[in-house]
């Protein structure tokens, strides 16, 4: 404000000493009056600015001020908000990436407007530079693309189960809803729920029903067939009768040792096996094994062996269902190993933190394409001849929920015509607890 006033001071005094001169010149005043004159328009120079500052420049100086103090009220809640806006921004974005479902917003024009990690594996897509792209040039996938399309044109929330069969077959359920302002659609958002494990769960329920129902249908079928024949007159052929009756005890027993494995499997399954849990030496185990198979390994002169690395740990196991696990893996490997000559080895070793045990045969193998779905309940190799083996199918599915509930983890490998290694790994530094 001061030099304001100063050179308001100057302005003014130099207008008025200007007036006073070109007075006193025009009405001849001698050259003493002029310094009359410079006092005066000097005094009356203070006055008027004085006036002035008052009148004028103080308003002016607290609008100025009050204005400063506006825009800087302005600039911090300006600040504020664009602070808020990164951390809504940063929180949403932190939200979004958390998710395990996949998460796509277009706006009424197709454009991508936000997307989240997730659909770029879920839907493979391969360049991240998405943003602000039509949608169908990024998502290669013509259903979700007309899905999207439709709920642009037609203003309303879809939902609809999408299949995608390359590079891996995947199944989503996706909902599609818009987001309206002023009734006017602005956006929408897509989101994809992965339900592919929940198929492939029905389709095992389904495969599963359909395996116990053929697999419990055949013995029936057959006991039934030859208790129609006794009934019609075989009674009477004592040798025939006999006969028919050693089959029906035959197809009794693979019947109940169905229904048998059935009910184990189903009570492991569903957590209501009751796990004994103890610490026991892994020899002890597998020694009850041996002896338990020895009359069915002598009868088909196979020859087994038994190598234990030294100091191994007892684990905590339930001993009566580990016996079962290494009962079935003995039984496949004499099944499925040519009489005469066959060699069985088993043997356990430290393997970080895990015991692994691997039973091993040189029988007839299995073939690569096989592996995979090994364990699964009911899956054979040679259909035909596990059953006239006297299998189940559900062998090596015990083997496999029993070492899961133990904590543990199985596994195959195999060469066809070379042979077979199973191996199970027992975890020994932590105790597993009992399956809720």
């Amino acid at each position: 404000m001061n030099k304001t006033l100063f050179k308001l001071f100057l302005t003014n005094l130099f207008i008025i000493l200007i007036f006073f001169f070109i007075v006193g010149v025009t009405a001849g005043s001698p050259s003493s009056d002029f310094l009359v004159f410079f006092l005066t328009g000097f005094l009356l120079t203070i006055i008027l600015t004085l006036v002035v500052g008052r009148i004028f420049l103080r308003p002016l100086t607290q609008i100025k001020k009050s204005a400063a103090e506006h825009l800087n009220q302005i600039s911090i809640e300006l600040e504020h908000k664009t602070t808020a806006l990164m951390e809504d921004q940063n929180e949403l974005q932190t939200i979004l990436s958390s998710m395990i479902e996949g998460v796509i917003v277009v706006n009424k024009d197709e454009r991508i407007i936000l997307i989240n990690d997730p659909v770029y594996e879920m839907l493979d897509l391969r360049s991240q530079n998405t943003i602000g792209k039509p949608c169908w040039e990024v998502i290669r996938n013509d259903e979700i693309n007309s899905l999207l399309k439709e709920a642009i044109h037609f203003k309303k929330s879809m939902k609809k189960e999408i299949a995608i069969i390359a590079p891996m077959e995947s199944y989503f359920s996706t909902q599609v809803s818009c987001v309206l302002s002023n009734q006017q659609l602005s956006a929408v958002v897509a989101v994809f729920h992965d339900i592919s494990e929940l198929k492939k769960m029905a389709r095992m329920r389904s495969e599963f029903v359909a395996n116990a129902s053929h697999e419990l249908k055949t013995p029936l079928t057959t006991i039934k067939g030859f208790v129609e024949t006794l009934k019609e007159g075989a009674l009477n052929d004592p040798p025939r009768a006999l006969q028919f009756l050693q089959i029906i005890d035959k197809h009794t027993a693979r019947l109940e040792q169905l229904v048998n494995d059935l009910l184990s499997l189903s009570a492991i399954e569903s957590k209501e096996a009751d796990f004994k849990f103890e610490r026991i030496p892994l020899e002890t185990v597998i020694e009850a094994a041996v002896n338990f198979s020895k009359e069915n390994i002598e009868k088909s002169r196979h020859k087994i062996t038994v190598n234990l690395e030294e100091n191994l740990p007892a684990l905590f196991m339930d001993r009566s269902r580990m016996e079962q696990a290494f009962l079935n893996l003995l039984d496949n490997a004499i099944k499925f190993t040519p009489p005469g000559g066959g060699a069985i080895a088993i043997s356990a070793k430290k393997e970080d933190d895990f015991i692994r045990v691997d039973v091993k045969d040189n029988g007839i193998g299995i073939d690569a394409a096989h592996l995979p779905r090994i364990f699964e309940r009911f899956y054979r190799v040679d259909k035909g001849r596990s059953r006239e083996m006297g299998g189940t199918g559900l062998g090596l599915s015990i083997v496999k929920h029993i070492v899961l509930a133990h904590h543990g983890k199985v596994s195959v490998f195999s060469q066809p015509q070379k042979g077979s290694t199973f191996s199970i790994f027992l975890p020994f530094r932590t105790p597993p607890t009992p399956p809720l």
